[in-house]
């Protein structure tokens, strides 16, 4: 399919479109992509050097690293039940 061609599929599939919502969605994109390709985008421009640099630091934290075992869990979950049973005797 030309350019031409899925430029006119396009204009008729949104003159066909009653859904504001839809439209004013691909108009979102358009210029969002269209911003992006004129100038290098930047979604977190909005954001201090501090909240950037927090939030890279946890896009490249361990996933796993406040993971713990289902053994520690039931461990931590008895030690839990053994300290509000001894509270309840009160």
């Amino acid at each position: 399919m030309s350019k031409e061609e899925l430029k006119k599929e396009l204009h008729q599939l949104i003159d066909n479109t009653e859904d504001e919502d839809l439209l004013s969605m691909v108009k979102e994109d358009i210029v969002a992509y269209q911003t992006k390709t004129k100038e290098n985008f930047d979604d977190l421009s909005d954001l201090s050097p501090e909240d950037r640099a927090e939030l890279e630091e946890l896009a490249t934290e361990d996933p796993d690293k406040d993971t713990i075992s289902e053994e520690e869990f039931a461990q931590y979950i008895q030690e839990w039940r053994t300290k509000l049973s001894t509270k309840r005797d009160f």
